[in-house]
C-alpha cells in the first residue's frame, strides 16, 4: 500500500471508528462494565453457556407455563415474558444466532468473570467488519490493476463505512443488532481471507475463510448464501486445496446442528416457531405474494426530506403499499437512497479483473435481497445482511471505471462517485441520529438540540427544547359520521412530538392530547370552538383552554419542536 493510500485508509477509518464508537453511545446508553448480571440477551446466553446449559438462566414465570398455549400473543398479556425469546421445554432460549455469544460475550466472561456491554459488542463488530471490508475493496482494486487518486479511494471508504445502514443499526442495540452486526462482521472477515486464499492458494487463508462463513451462518442463518457462494468459487479457483475451506465451514454447520438438535431435537430447528412474539411474528411466510411490496420496501422506499435537522426522516408510520395479509413492515428507507450508486454493483460482474470475488459479493447480495424480500418481513436493521455487499461491489467498479478512463470521462465519473457518495452519507448520518425511534430526541434532548444547532443557522428551523409555544386559533367541532380525525395543533414530529386532535368515543366527539405515547382526554361540545394552545415552561405542561375555559393539561417534558414545526391545523 502506498504511502497516501495508508494516510487515507488510516484517516478515514480513524473517522469511522470515532463515529461508530459514538453512535452507540449517543442516546444516552453508556458501557456497563465490571458488571456480571447483565441483561441483555446475549449476556444471558454467554451466561448460560458458562454455566454449562444452552438455555437463558431465567425461569419462565409459573403463570405462563400453566396457560393452554404460553404462545399465544393474546394469551397471558399482563404476565412477565422475555418478548422475542423462545419458550420450549419450560426454558428461555434464543432463535438468535449464537454467533455473537461465541465470538466476544462468552469468551469475554470467561476471561474477565463480567458481562461484555452489548453496545460496545456492536462497536466492535460493526468497526472490525468495516476494516476488513475496506482491505476487501483495496485488495479488489490492485488485483484489478486500478489506482485511484487519495480522494478517489478516500470517497470510497467513506462509502463503505456510512452508505451502509450501519449507523442506524448503531442506533439502537439489542440482541437483533447484535445478532445482524455479528453476521456483517464474519461475512467482511471470510470475503477478506477468502480473496487472499484465491490470490495465493494457501489452505490458512481459505480455512479463515470457511471458519468465518460458517460463523456468519451461527449468527445470521440465511448468511449461509454467502458461504455457498464462497465454496463454489473456491472449488473452481483452487480446486482440491478448496477442501481447506470446506473443513471448517462443515465443521461449524455440524456445531449448529448439534446445538438446535441438543434444545429442539431437531438439527435443522432454530426455534422460530416457539418464538413469544406479536401475531404473524413467529413464522417466515416465504411467498411470491410478499417480492413485490419486499422490493419495494427494502430497495424503493422513499424517505420524508424537511427543513429541520436531520433534514432525512423514515415515514411514520411505514408507507402504504399493496402488501398480502401478515405482511409485517416497519417504518423504513429503501437502499437505493442509502447508497445511490447501488447500480454499479451489477457493473461489477462483468470486470474481469476482479476476479471471482465479484460473483461473491453481488451474487451474494442479490440473494440476500432475494431471502429477505420472500419472507414478508420489512425493517431497515436487515439491510445490512446486503447492502454493504453490494456498497463494496459498487465501490469496486467505480474505482475500475475511473481507472480505466482518461480526461472528461474520468472527471465525470469521479463526480457522480463523489455526489452519490456525499447523498448517501447525509442520508445515513440522518437516520443514525433518528434511528427506529428517535431515541436520542428521547434520552438526551439537550444534546439532540446542541447538534441540531450546529447544522440550523435559520431560527425558524433550529430545533428547540420546551420550546415557548402560544397558538390560538378556531375550528368547527362536528359529529362526524365515519368517526375521521380532525388534527387541530401539533409541535414537533413523531414519535415524540406533541398532537392536539378530535377523535370519536362511543359517537361522541373527543379532544385528545398526546404526547409520545401517553393520552388525555376531554370530550367536546360539538360547534365553533375558539382554542388555546399553551405551553408553561414553569410546570412543563401543555395547558388547553376551550372558548376561554381550560379543560386538560398534558405533562409535556422533553419536547423537541423548531419554530417550522409548530402546526395548526
Amino acid at each position: 500500500m502506498k504511502w497516501r493510500e495508508t494516510a487515507v485508509f488510516i484517516a478515514v477509518a480513524a473517522v469511522t471508528g470515532f463515529y461508530y464508537e459514538w453512535g452507540v453511545r449517543a442516546t444516552g446508553f453508556e458501557f456497563e462494565w465490571r458488571n456480571a448480571s447483565l441483561t441483555g440477551y446475549y449476556n444471558l446466553l454467554a451466561q448460560g453457556f458458562a454455566a454449562g446449559h444452552l438455555y437463558l438462566p431465567v425461569e419462565p414465570d409459573t403463570r405462563l407455563l400453566a396457560l393452554k398455549d404460553p404462545l399465544d400473543p393474546n394469551a397471558g398479556q399482563d404476565l412477565p415474558k422475555l418478548f422475542d425469546t423462545v419458550l420450549y421445554g419450560r426454558h428461555y432460549y434464543l432463535y438468535h444466532g449464537a454467533g455473537p455469544a461465541v465470538l466476544l460475550f462468552l469468551p469475554w466472561r470467561l476471561v474477565t468473570g463480567w458481562d461484555l456491554p452489548e453496545r460496545f459488542a456492536l462497536f466492535v463488530f460493526c468497526f472490525a467488519g468495516y476494516l476488513f471490508a475496506a482491505g476487501t475493496l483495496i485488495s479488489m482494486l490492485r488485483m484489478a490493476g486500478a489506482e485511484v487518486g487519495a480522494w478517489v479511494l478516500a470517497a470510497m471508504l467513506l462509502a463503505l463505512g456510512f452508505c451502509s445502514s450501519v449507523p442506524f443499526l448503531l442506533n439502537r442495540v439489542w440482541v437483533y443488532e447484535n445478532a445482524i452486526g455479528g453476521g456483517y462482521f464474519c461475512v467482511s472477515a471470510g470475503l477478506f481471507f477468502l480473496l487472499r486464499g484465491l490470490r495465493s492458494g494457501r489452505g490458512v487463508w481459505l480455512a479463515a475463510a470457511g471458519l468465518m462463513l460458517g460463523l456468519a451462518v451461527a449468527c445470521r442463518p440465511h448468511l449461509g448464501i454467502v458461504a455457498g457462494f464462497g465454496l463454489v468459487a473456491a472449488a473452481l479457483g483452487v480446486r482440491r486445496r478448496a477442501v481447506a475451506f470446506a473443513i471448517p465451514l462443515v465443521t461449524v454447520g455440524v456445531a449448529i446442528g448439534a446445538y438446535n438438535l441438543a434444545r429442539f431435537g431437531n438439527p435443522f430447528e432454530f426455534g422460530l416457531p416457539y418464538q413469544i412474539t406479536g401475531p404473524g411474528q413467529g413464522v417466515l411466510h416465504l411467498r411470491v405474494a410478499n417480492m413485490l411490496p419486499g422490493l419495494y420496501y427494502m430497495l424503493f422506499t422513499r424517505p420524508e426530506f424537511t427543513k429541520v435537522f436531520p433534514w432525512v426522516l423514515m415515514a411514520w408510520p411505514a408507507r402504504d403499499f399493496p402488501r398480502p395479509a401478515l405482511y409485517f413492515v416497519e417504518p423504513i428507507v429503501g437502499a437505493m437512497f442509502l447508497a445511490p450508486f447501488l447500480a454499479m454493483a451489477v457493473a461489477a460482474l462483468f470486470i474481469r479483473g476482479l476476479g471471482a470475488m465479484r460473483w461473491v459479493v453481488v451474487l451474494s447480495a442479490l440473494s440476500a435481497l432475494g431471502f429477505l424480500i420472500a419472507t414478508g418481513l420489512s425493517t431497515q436493521r436487515y439491510e445490512v445482511d446486503f447492502v454493504p455487499l453490494l456498497v463494496l461491489g459498487a465501490m469496486a467498479a467505480f474505482g475500475v471505471w475511473i481507472a480505466r478512463t482518461n480526461g472528461a470521462w474520468r472527471t465525470v465519473a469521479s463526480c457522480v462517485l463523489g455526489a452519490t457518495v456525499v447523498f448517501g452519507v447525509v442520508v445515513n448520518l440522518a437516520l443514525g441520529i433518528t434511528g427506529p425511534y428517535d431515541e436520542l430526541m428521547k434520552y438526551k434532548p439537550s444534546r439532540y438540540v446542541r447538534i441540531a444547532k450546529w447544522f440550523s443557522p435559520a431560527a425558524e428551523l433550529r430545533p428547540e427544547l420546551n420550546p415557548a409555544i402560544h397558538a390560538d386559533f378556531s375550528a368547527v367541532v362536528r359529529m362526524e359520521a365515519d368517526h375521521t380525525r380532525r388534527d387541530l395543533f401539533a409541535a414537533g414530529r413523531r414519535p415524540w412530538g406533541y398532537e392536539l386532535f378530535v377523535d370519536h368515543l362511543n359517537g361522541k366527539p373527543v379532544l385528545v392530547s398526546r404526547f409520545g405515547n401517553a393520552d388525555v382526554t376531554r370530550e367536546v361540545t360539538p360547534g365553533a370552538v375558539r382554542f388555546r394552545v399553551r405551553y408553561a415552561r414553569e410546570t412543563w405542561e401543555m395547558v388547553v383552554t376551550v372558548d376561554g375555559a381550560e379543560v386538560l393539561r398534558q405533562k409535556v417534558e422533553g419536547l423537541v419542536s423548531a419554530p417550522a414545526e409548530v402546526r395548526v391545523g
